[in-house]
């Protein structure tokens, strides 16, 4: 999560303090066999917890807890799975994540010692490990690595702009195998090439039955294995795929796998480098800290540090794609075809770049609009009749309805002062998603026009950058953010954080 500069809550704070808990939350109905016994059967509060051997009274209030928190759901008196659980934390769910959760308690005991690590240097907390540990560690990794791959799998290849039908894909650092099986599911044409160190492909193998899929055992970072690969591959791939693996690696070791990596791809082939980075959200800022405190070297990268080394390996055009469980893709290519892919999911990307600290894709259909709200605009506020943006000049309330039935997606975006470079940053915003093939785009800003001091009476200077502000058209801009998650409300002291909410219609 990231701190919205609008939030000084204390909610918030606490959740920050308390976020430990939720773990050990579901750590501990998992490990119970609470979460496996309600995947069986429905019951009462008093059967689960009698057979699964707990005591009444604390048991009890343990149940109560995973109703409060939406873990489980309680029908007539019968305990029920939540969807989330359901998906997530039973053991027969194919996208069950319960490895995860094992091998995240490892992880957290570096976490304590995060100040050494500040104080002592990266690998300072890394320790030999007896044989038997590190295979019992290992194979958690691998387990974790596995469940997670299933679900981010999917969305990659769903974000991922029209591909032909047949072709060649080879990941590197493939793992079990997941996000091959998952593009093969949806590609069956094509053919795969799995390539890992030699005890993962072995591992892997014995469970792979895929019959376009291929395995090449291989240490990436030994120039010669690297080398033997190029050559039997240059030039076939029309896909290459490198997923939580940049990370691992100095940006040395990066900049030659990727220049070595570039030369299997055919002409209008891609190179798709999917990660966490520092600059995509919260998310990929802590796992740098996470990969600080348990490795001896791996650290995250910013997107334009990873489009700069594919620039360097001879990919000059890079899209990026925001995913839903808070990863990024980096695909590049020597052709300008990369970038004809543009969706919702670079347009959030590029809303953050351009300064925007919220960006939310939505359905226009939510937006609601009220009668008050013009009127809130005609008595009390010093603009009206004065901006060529506002009322009574601005587009009426039925013909703003009817023109948002033009539209099927949308694009809110919050940001801050000053509201001039709000402005051109919603212009800005706009143009790269005309220029991106949404032809319908239109922007609306958040509060008065500011291109000009004073409007002219008889005319707008700028017409071609005025935009109508939400409120100006009868939108309910706190109600609409709320929908989106973005925290809004009246300014009531000095130091409050101002910020504003404009909309991209897009499609």
């Amino acid at each position: 999560m990231k701190i919205s500069p609008a939030d000084n809550s204390y909610a918030t704070f606490c959740d920050l303090t308390t976020g430990y808990r939720l773990f050990y939350l579901l750590r501990e109905a998992c490990n119970a066999g609470i979460i496996d016994r309600v995947a069986e059967h429905a019951c009462t509060t008093e059967e689960l917890v009698k057979q699964c051997g707990l005591r009444a009274e604390e048991g009890g209030r343990f149940v109560e807890s995973l109703v409060n928190v939406g873990l489980l759901e309680r029908y007539d008196g019968q305990l029920y799975l939540s969807r989330f659980a359901a998906t997530y934390l039973a053991s027969t769910s194919p996208e069950n994540q319960v490895h995860v959760l094992e091998f995240e308690e490892l992880l957290m005991e570096n976490w304590g010692q995060l100040g050494k690590v500040l104080r002592d240097g990266q690998g300072s907390l890394i320790q030999e490990r007896s044989p038997d540990e590190y295979q019992r560690r290992l194979n958690l990794f691998q387990g974790a690595m596995a469940e997670a791959a299933r679900v981010r799998a999917r969305e990659l290849w769903e974000a991922l702009p029209g591909l032909p039908e047949t072709g060649l894909i080879i990941d590197i650092g493939a793992g079990d195998g997941s996000y091959l099986h998952e593009f093969l599911t949806g590609h069956p044409g094509w053919q795969a090439l799995a390539c890992d160190l030699p005890d993962v492909c072995n591992a892997a193998q014995s469970g792979s039955t895929h019959p376009n899929l291929r395995w090449h055992p291989i240490n990436i970072i030994a120039e010669h294995e690297l080398g033997q690969l190029v050559e039997m591959q240059r030039g076939q791939a029309s896909l290459v795929v490198l997923s939580n693996l940049i990370h691992c690696y100095s940006a040395e070791e990066n900049s030659n796998l990727l220049a070595r990596l570039a030369q299997l791809t055919t002409a209008d082939g891609m190179v798709i480098v999917h990660d966490f980075y520092t600059d995509g959200n919260g998310f990929g800022a802590m796992y740098d800290l996470h990969m600080l405190v348990n490795t001896f070297n791996g650290r995250c990268y910013t997107i334009p540090e990873t489009a700069d080394l594919l620039q360097q390996a001879g990919l000059p055009q890079h899209t990026v794609l925001e995913l839903p469980s808070r990863s990024h893709a980096v695909i590049a290519g020597r052709s300008s075809s990369v970038e004809a892919g543009t969706s919702l999911h670079l347009l959030r990307t590029t809303a953050r770049q351009l300064g925007f600290h919220a960006a939310v894709d939505l359905d226009p259909v939510v937006i609601t609009i009220e009668p008050w709200v013009k009127a809130k605009c005609s008595y009390g506020c010093s603009q009206y009749g004065r901006k060529w943006s506002c009322p009574p000049h601005s587009m009426g309330s039925e013909e703003f309805k009817e023109l948002l039935g033009c539209y099927s997606r949308a694009l809110l975006v919050a940001g801050q002062p000053p509201l001039r470079s709000f402005q051109e940053q919603l212009l800005e915003l706009e143009k790269a998603a005309f220029l991106g093939g949404f032809k319908k785009a239109l922007a609306f800003s958040g509060g008065p026009c500011c291109w000009c001091e004073t409007c002219p009476e008889d005319r707008c200077t700028f017409p071609e950058k005025r935009r109508p502000s939400l409120e100006s058209c009868g939108c309910d801009v706190f109600a609409l953010a709320e929908r989106a998650g973005i925290k809004m409300g009246p300014l009531k002291n000095s130091d409050d954080f101002v910020q504003y909410v404009g909309l991209l219609l897009v499609e």
